[in-house]
């Protein structure tokens, strides 16, 4: 009853929303690409089927802002700006190693 299979775990979650930023780089055309939890998502639930709360990504997606030195846009829905050259160089939290 812990781990419902439409929850993922952390682990999961990071390399879900890691997937999701690099997707995004990939198919953005211009040189930044503007980061948000409704995005991710969105590329996650087209791609992969897999729906997950905003805020789960959201909570994932400001550890690697803040991580990362990420400028934050001022707007009510936290987006992150993010140049397309750097995702390669991301740090995401880390993972257990077992």
């Amino acid at each position: 009853m812990d781990n419902q299979p439409d929850k993922p775990d952390k682990e999961n979650l990071i390399r879900l929303v890691k997937q999701g930023i690099e997707m995004l780089a990939e198919r953005n055309i211009s040189s930044i690409v503007i980061l948000s939890s409704y995005k991710i998502n969105s590329v996650l639930k087209d791609n992969y089927g897999i729906d997950i709360k905003v805020d789960r990504i959201g909570r994932v997606l400001s550890t690697i802002a803040k991580r990362n030195q990420l400028k934050r846009l001022t707007t009510q829905i936290p987006k992150y700006q993010l140049q397309i050259s750097k995702v390669a160089k991301l740090q995401y939290p880390e993972l257990s190693s077992s």
